[in-house]
């Protein structure tokens, strides 16, 4: 069965083109392609020795780290939000 809510377009990575096919609009999907093409141009210029495979491990170590980073920032700004008889529960 085919899902008629998922948008398809191409992106351009490296000089390679991927199909991409999800839920979000095709402008996300294309800035989607666009960070990590800008992404992985930039680590290779700064490694050039470097294979594409090891280039797109890193990006995504760098993706998860920016990831997590950020949620870590989320979750302490919502702890800060809580009321002193919420966090007194947590402890």
């Amino acid at each position: 069965m085919v899902n008629k809510d998922k948008n398809r377009i191409a992106v351009s990575i490296m000089g390679e083109e991927y199909i991409l096919r999800g839920s979000s609009s095709p402008d996300e999907m294309d800035r989607v392609g666009r960070y990590v093409d800008r992404l992985m141009r930039k680590l290779s210029e700064n490694n050039i020795q470097m294979s594409r495979h090891r280039i797109a491990v890193l990006a995504a170590l760098n993706l998860a780290d920016e990831l997590l980073r950020l949620k870590a920032e989320k979750d302490h700004r919502s702890a800060d939000q809580l009321t002193k008889e919420e966090k007194d529960e947590l402890v």
